[in-house]
């Protein structure tokens, strides 16, 4: 992992000397959408923090599987169907 000054955003320049490309690469990559950056004028973008970490790292940033218990699950589905049959009595 690259050691950088994190802020909440940079530019397509900074972007680039960070990971060590040339600026027409990274607004090639926002332009094609491969990368998210906000337009904020004519020829102004920003690449928010969150977008720079996935680019740097994408495993990390991918969203992991949470265990659930099916218990829980069958305790919501008695719920649901009492609230509807207190519902269609009325």
């Amino acid at each position: 992992m690259i050691e950088f000054e994190k802020k909440p955003f940079y530019s397509p320049p900074e972007f680039a000397a960070l990971i060590g490309v040339d600026p027409s690469t990274v607004l090639d990559w926002i332009h094609r959408d491969q990368l998210f950056a906000l337009h904020l004028g004519p020829k102004t973008y920003r690449i928010p923090l969150a977008a720079v970490m996935r680019r740097l790292d994408p495993e990390a940033s991918r969203p992991k599987r949470v265990p659930i218990s099916a218990r829980g699950l069958a305790a919501d589905a008695r719920r649901v169907r009492r609230r509807a049959l207190a519902t269609t009595v009325k």
